[in-house]
């Protein structure tokens, strides 16, 4: 019996035994397997991480190249924001040169009414001074000629001191002065407002008896022709506007 249980234990203990080395081996195939599923892993993390890191590497240069095109658009923006400065001024000078140049074109006109009224001026003192000169050329023979006691000749001189006096009167008489500011005032009937306040005011200082010798004895007569005329220039001027349905001229333009 002792036998028996002996033979019966040892076969036991055998079949244990192979079952065993069966699992064993079954769980060697099973480690091998998990050890190269292990590795396979392993590897997939290095290529995984390996990618992490060529994407963490593009995303660095592309903060860094994307850093360098907003400076550089931030430095195009201040030229753009400068040139537009520059710009600015140049048209504000522009425009200072071209109000200067306007202001240099009205003094130009303004220097050219003088310069016809000084020159108109000129004529007049030269024709007064021959005037002047030929009176007391005159009288300077009729002074002579009463010295010698010469009667024919006195009266002789005294004729053409009459004959004189008539061209006197021919060239330098009212009615001559009158019909020629009338004529001049006339004139500045085509012209707008601000031309025509102008060439008045330059005819006036042309005919102002203090600035023409030649017209100092008719002070009073000259400038109540100067204004009458432009009184009746000023009359035709507000008809015509009225007429064209426009509004009527300003003030009159009378001596001060």
């Amino acid at each position: 019996d002792a036998e028996e249980r002996a033979e019966s234990y040892v076969l036991t203990q055998a079949r244990l035994i192979v079952k065993l080395e069966a699992r064993v081996k079954g769980q060697s195939q099973l480690i091998s397997e998990l050890s190269g599923k292990q590795h396979t892993w392993e590897e997939r993390e290095r290529a995984h991480l390996g990618r992490v890191q060529g994407l963490e590497l593009a995303f660095s240069q592309l903060q860094a190249q994307h850093g360098a095109a907003v400076q550089q658009i931030q430095a195009q923006a201040m030229q753009i924001h400068q040139q537009q400065q520059q710009i600015q001024q140049q048209q504000q000078q522009l425009h200072g040169i071209a109000q200067e140049r306007e202001r240099l074109a009205r003094d130009l006109q303004a220097a050219v009414h003088d310069l016809g009224c000084t020159k108109a001026m000129l004529d007049d003192s030269g024709r007064f001074i021959t005037h002047q000169s030929h009176q007391i050329h005159m009288m300077n023979m009729e002074l002579s000629g009463l010295r010698g006691g010469n009667i024919h000749l006195q009266q002789h001189l005294q004729q053409k001191m009459k004959e004189h006096e008539k061209d006197r009167e021919g060239s330098f008489s009212l009615a001559t002065i009158k019909e020629s500011i009338e004529q001049a005032v006339s004139e500045t009937r085509e012209l707008d407002d601000e031309q025509r306040k102008a060439k008045v005011k330059a005819l006036r200082v042309r005919w102002h008896p203090d600035k023409n010798p030649i017209l100092k004895e008719f002070a009073t007569e000259v400038t109540k022709i100067i204004n009458e005329a432009v009184q009746g220039v000023e009359r035709a001027v507000t008809a015509d506007k009225e007429g064209d349905g426009g509004a009527p001229n300003g003030a009159s333009d009378g001596v001060g």
